[in-house]
């Protein structure tokens, strides 16, 4: 501690207060006071204002434990389990013989070619004797079961007891005959069976058994009888049976081509942030040079007013198989009161999980350097460097701030693009370096807090890819800022709009021209300073230069 002054006789009466002075500090205070009497009063201000601590008992602090309902969740998870072990078993018994109930629906339609006779939608009941009578025509019906014909070279049977209910109805389509030879032979069908007469025809080259559904029908096919058997099935889907149906639908549905889709190139309205800075992730993602420049103006004629400038550079290599990028910030605030420099190197290695799924970490190192000048600030007067933070500068006694502060940080981060949408998170400031510019205070210095930012976002295109549409979300959480973002982007041709508002209402809007190799976009945001107590106006101008995607980076990553 400084010798014992004027200037600094509270720093001494508070630690005399808080017993933090050795016996040799009391002795020199005491000696100190009675050469100044007029000091007392101090003295005795400060004893005054000391708080002894007092420890107090609350009777009911059973009541702040809050207990789970354990019981209904294990009784929850008793009756799920037996509904399900239900449904698995009654599954498993419920299934039926082929042969109890059927329906069929008879469609006959012959053309009549030769001495084919149309007949359409025949439905009878099935006959209890060995004759029926249709158009006033008698027609023998057998009762046998087989039938065996040299044009088919097969025998063609059915079971006597393959039961049907009385409301059969039979299908029979026989189409292209007029092409057949003529060879009479009487096909018959049994009367326990359909319950049709048999009737005349001839050759018939192409005809087959088919089922369809729960239907029967006659169906042509090449030459052959490509079924002589009724076989048996059972029409009620097991559990497992389900469950692979839904995931194959779901294959199919995933197969299907969809409008939305990841062109891996977002724009952000998130004030003073672009893609690097939201997500480290997304360096060397596009597998392409990419030189991009930021510029904003912050609450602009302000006393808080900030000028900020960034330059980046990021690409994919092949040799280390990732992104590598760089980055050079600089921040100008107030009047120069502060002044802040620094660099940072950014890798980023890109694992291809699946065909559509590509998995990017990526680690940042930072430095940097913090200068403040001594002849702008005064004790007391209030700063807001970072938004929704804002800061007093302290000064005790003598001792000076300081003129310069360097510093070193590390963040890290995760991105996931897929083909149709992109997720990322990632941590900044994880090493919490020393920001203790506003303070002469070295015995609690100040450490910045940790920096977190999640996003989330896709984009439509349509099929001329002349229109696109690119939503996104981003959250992130800095000491006193948490706020989220809701965003939109809209590409027509060359021509880009976009807007977004945040959690605290604050709007933001940009507009700009994108092309292939190419991007110019002009942001303004009105956001809320602790400082002024208010919303400000704030401007922003992007430029991005790209280069051509590299092929290596796309066959390594399947794009």
């Amino acid at each position: 501690m400084s010798n014992l002054s004027y200037s600094n006789i509270d720093r001494w009466l508070f630690e005399l207060v808080e017993g933090n002075l050795s016996p040799e500090q009391i002795a020199q205070l005491e000696s100190f006071l009675m050469q100044h009497p007029e000091l007392d009063v101090d003295k005795d201000m400060w004893e005054l204002a000391k708080v002894d601590k007092q420890e107090h008992v609350y009777q009911h602090q059973q009541k702040f434990i809050k207990r789970r309902p354990v019981g209904i969740y294990m009784a929850f998870g008793f009756v799920s389990l037996a509904i399900v072990i239900s449904l698995g078993f009654l599954n498993f018994y419920s299934s039926q013989p082929f042969g109890a109930k059927l329906n069929t629906q008879v469609m006959t339609s012959v053309n009549k070619v030769g001495k084919f006779e149309t007949i359409n939608s025949l439905s009878k009941k099935a006959p209890l004797n060995n004759q029926k009578q249709y158009d006033g025509i008698n027609h023998n019906i057998i009762s046998a079961t087989s039938y065996n014909s040299p044009s088919f070279g097969n025998n063609l049977s059915f079971n006597n007891n393959t039961a049907f209910n009385s409301t059969s109805n039979v299908a029979t389509n026989l189409k292209d005959v007029s092409n057949c030879e003529v060879d009479k032979t009487t096909l018959t069908i049994a009367e326990n069976t359909f319950g049709l007469e048999s009737f005349e025809t001839e050759k018939v080259k192409e005809i087959s058994f088919v089922q369809i559904d729960k239907d029967f029908a006659l169906k042509s096919k090449d030459n052959n009888l490509s079924s002589k058997r009724f076989a048996q099935s059972d029409y009620k889907m097991s559990f497992r049976a389900k469950l692979n149906k839904i995931g194959r639908s779901i294959q199919r549905m995933m197969d299907n081509p969809v409008a939305l889709k990841n062109t891996k190139d977002p724009y952000y309205h998130v004030p003073g942030m672009q893609s690097m800075d939201v997500n480290f992730g997304s360096v060397g993602t596009l597998l392409a040079t990419r030189v991009q420049t930021v510029s904003r103006a912050q609450w602009l004629g302000e006393n808080n007013q900030q000028f900020m400038n960034q330059i980046s550079v990021d690409g994919y290599s092949y040799g280390m198989r990732g992104g590598l990028g760089f980055q050079l910030n600089q921040n100008y605030y107030g009047k120069g009161e502060i002044v802040n420099y620094n660099a940072s190197l950014i890798y980023s290695p890109k694992f291809s999980i699946a065909r559509n799924v590509v998995l990017e970490p990526s680690v940042r190192f930072k430095m940097g350097n913090k200068a403040i000048n001594s002849a702008q600030i005064q004790a007391g007067s209030a700063v807001e460097y970072d938004r929704m933070n804002q800061q007093e500068f302290q000064i005790f006694g003598t001792e000076p701030i300081g003129k310069s502060l360097w510093y070193k940080d590390l963040g890290l981060g995760l991105m996931v693009n897929t083909k149709w949408f992109y997720v990322g998170i990632q941590q900044d400031n994880l090493l919490r370096h020393f920001d203790n510019i506003y303070s002469s205070d070295i015995t609690n210095p100040r450490r910045v807090g940790k920096h977190f930012i999640g996003t989330i976002g896709t984009d439509y295109e349509s099929k001329k890819e002349n229109l696109t549409v690119s939503p996104y979300i981003v959250y992130q959480q800095k000491e006193a800022l948490s706020e989220g973002w809701l965003g939109v982007n809209c590409r027509y041709h060359w021509l880009t709009v976009g807007g977004a508002i945040s959690s605290n209402l604050e709007p933001a809007a940009s507009i700009g021209l994108k092309f292939n190799h190419f991007l110019i976009a002009y942001n303004a945001d009105y956001t809320y300073s602790q400082y002024l107590n208010g919303k400000g106006l704030s401007h922003q101008l992007t430029l991005r230069f790209l280069t051509k995607p590299s092929r290596i980076g796309q066959r390594l990553l399947n794009q």
